[in-house]
């Protein structure tokens, strides 16, 4: 299967020339852009005579460009940005369940999708990053949990439950350090019930940053010793809340 790719070195192109000029924050640059930077690659084992349709990640990227306009046009100070991405990761994977793993594998796939699908709300969602010149870091598709959709797609796969919902995702307000650095940085996140049992957790008795620090602390410590990837939810409660007792 022949799919898009862009290189590092594209991406931190695409990045520099974002940052310099407001002109380039447009369609028309950004189709531009990837008409003379996309590269094609094959995934392994799939053929080469089709190509990977995106049809309905399209779709998505058409919804979510419609709801920052809406909250563009009527700022709030307070605005939750990462309610959004809860309210459209699901959305995300569903989009990209089709995709085989050996694709969702290559950065230079997940470099593609952001700019030509995301980079509108890349820019709004990391608009302090925009203006200190560091949006390269949100395109390089380098970290997990930088690389908006992949993020995106790593949330909702943490929060899918058994009838294939996402009800968790947005469990957790103004939760951006929660979902970043405590469950797409970790191996908690692939930990899909002890995931989703965290999230509940913080969603209805929160923790405070420091607080939180140091609960995510003690649970990564268990993976030395402990297995939790087939925990229950019996078994993700229990150890969630021998954590907090330990605290305090």
């Amino acid at each position: 299967m022949r799919y898009s790719t862009v290189s590092l070195s594209g991406a931190a192109l695409f990045s520099a020339e974002i940052t310099a000029s407001e002109q380039n924050q447009s369609e028309d640059y950004v189709m531009g852009f990837l008409a003379h930077n996309v590269v094609e690659a094959s995934s392994p084992g799939t053929g080469v005579e089709r190509l990977l349709k995106l049809d309905d990640l399209e779709a998505v990227s058409v919804s979510v460009t419609t709801q920052l306009k809406a909250l563009i046009a009527t700022p709030k100070k307070s605005a939750d940005k990462d309610k959004l991405e809860g309210q459209i990761c699901g959305l995300v994977y569903r989009a990209l369940e089709h995709v085989p793993v050996e694709i969702l594998d290559d950065p230079g796939f997940w470099r593609f999708i952001g700019i030509r699908y995301f980079w509108g709300f890349t820019l709004w969602r990391e608009s302090t990053a925009l203006a200190k010149n560091n949006i390269a870091t949100y395109f390089s598709a380098k970290s997990s949990s930088e690389s908006i959709p992949l993020r995106l797609y790593l949330r909702a796969q943490a929060m899918k439950d058994v009838d294939g919902q996402f009800p968790l995702a947005e469990a957790v307000s103004e939760g951006t350090d929660f979902w970043r650095s405590h469950i797409i940085r970790v191996r908690t996140g692939r930990a899909r019930v002890l995931a989703q049992a965290f999230a509940k957790m913080q969603g209805s008795d929160r923790m405070m940053t420091d607080e939180l620090r140091q609960f995510a602390r003690r649970l990564n410590r268990q993976w030395s010793n402990v297995i939790m990837l087939d925990y229950d939810e019996k078994q993700s409660n229990d150890i969630l809340k021998e954590i907090k007792k330990s605290l305090k």
